[in-house]
């Protein structure tokens, strides 16, 4: 493949629209060529640096009420059309000056993903290594890493999420792509914010818990201790939002930016279908017949195993912003199909009461192959934590995400809703 296809793919890769196959050609790619490796790590620094320096530029405004875009298409475009126009001199330039380590590895597991500044890519992320700036990815539904920073502050990345840190003289910046982000930020300086950037905002941090959830059109930001300054990058308007709030902030400056109590839990979530889709081609109702959610092959690596899942995952953060409290009685049940009879894998996401990333957890059934819909029952207590990091019981915990999944086998997985109820 020649460099300037290499270059094509690593500039849809940074805007965000390459297409599985060819992330999975990217990824190959990656693999086998250390000098691509080089220059894609380099690649993405550019690339945070230039959206850091876009957004500085657009705040200088001298009326703070009036926003004027200098990148009529969003800066996201203008950035990621810098980073292909300098990416022909980076792949000629591999030499590195080499950058300190900024934060240490927690925990990790599942299909994780490390491209540090100096183009080094890591697939296994080991307990005690030691970052520097860089692209960190969770890969699938059930991936999950931990990472703390010198001065105590956690970040955890779950989901299938990605995002960029890097750290100069004005402190660290973490920007969310897309997924879901916790963080525990200890006390920062009041000049040198952590501040936290997606495609719709920004929020500076100087002490508290919090949690993030992007997508290219949307961000929602939940506050448990602390306050938070949240800028809506669309327009440039700005909120504050106290402990036990979140607002959300979307590309649509015609809809609601205004902070939000949260609300009392609630004992019940159904799905809605296709709000809050993370993995999946979602096939719309047709001709009497319900709309499903398709499960889609993901490429899953760990401690140099590789396998297929045929995943679907979604958000169970309901269109009104409710969370759903998980009780010692409360039950999963599931509606979908499976062409073949094989195991299925259902899962769950889980945050503690108190704000911050708590654990994943598993239930596994066999189930028959048939063109008739299945029902399923699950009382949550058969769902088990996925490692034994985790609290061995999710009782008590917020339901965050939901996914289903086989491994190795396209069985035609599909599913028409998930819902929580209490008896």
């Amino acid at each position: 493949m020649s460099h300037q296809n290499h270059n094509n793919l690593i500039n849809r890769y940074f805007i965000g629209t390459i297409s599985a196959l060819d992330m999975k050609r990217l990824d190959a790619l990656l693999q086998d060529d250390p000098n691509l490796r080089q220059a894609f790590g380099k690649a993405a620094r550019m690339d945070a640096n230039l959206r850091e320096a876009a957004l500085q530029t657009e705040y200088k405004d001298d009326k703070p009420h009036i926003h004027i875009s200098r990148f009529p298409w969003g800066w996201q475009a203008a950035a990621a059309a810098l980073v292909l126009a300098v990416f022909l001199l980076l792949w000629q330039q591999h030499g590195d000056k080499g950058s300190s380590h900024i934060a240490r590895v927690v925990e990790a597991h599942g299909s994780l993903r490390w491209t540090g500044d100096g183009g080094e890519v890591k697939n296994e992320l080991t307990k005690g290594l030691v970052l520097s700036g860089g692209t960190l990815e969770s890969l699938s539904a059930d991936s999950w890493v931990e990472i703390a920073f010198h001065d105590g502050s956690q970040l955890a990345l779950s989901g299938q999420s990605l995002m960029t840190f890097s750290k100069n003289d004005t402190g660290r910046m973490i920007r969310l792509r897309e997924g879901s982000l916790s963080a525990e930020v200890a006390p920062q300086q009041d000049s040198k914010a952590m501040r936290f950037i997606t495609p719709t905002a920004e929020a500076q941090v100087l002490g508290t818990q919090l949690t993030l959830r992007a997508d290219s059109s949307s961000t929602r930001v939940m506050v448990y201790e602390g306050r938070v300054q949240v800028t809506r990058l669309a327009d440039g308007s700005a909120q504050e939002v106290p402990a036990d709030h979140f607002i959300v902030a979307k590309l649509d400056i015609g809809e609601s930016f205004q902070v939000q109590p949260r609300e009392q839990y609630v004992d019940s979530w159904k799905s809605n279908l296709p709000y809050g889709i993370v993995y999946g081609k979602w096939h719309s109702a047709q001709q009497g017949e319900s709309g499903y959610l398709e499960a889609k092959p993901l490429l899953w690596k760990e401690y140099g195993k590789h396998m297929v899942l045929d995943l679907a995952s979604f958000s169970a953060i309901d269109q009104r912003q409710q969370t759903a409290l998980l009780q010692n009685r409360a039950r999963i049940r599931i509606i979908g199909r499976l062409s073949e009879d094989f195991e299925v894998h259902f899962g769950l996401t889980t945050h503690r009461v108190g704000g911050g990333f708590a654990g994943k957890y598993i239930a596994s059934r066999h189930l028959d192959g048939s063109t008739h819909p299945f029902e399923i029952d699950l009382p949550i207590t058969a769902f088990h934590r996925q490692y034994a990091s985790f609290p061995e019981s999710l009782i008590g915990h917020e339901l965050v995400d939901w996914w289903a999944l086989t491994i190795n086998q396209e069985a035609g997985l599909e599913i028409l809703s998930v819902e929580l109820f209490t008896p």
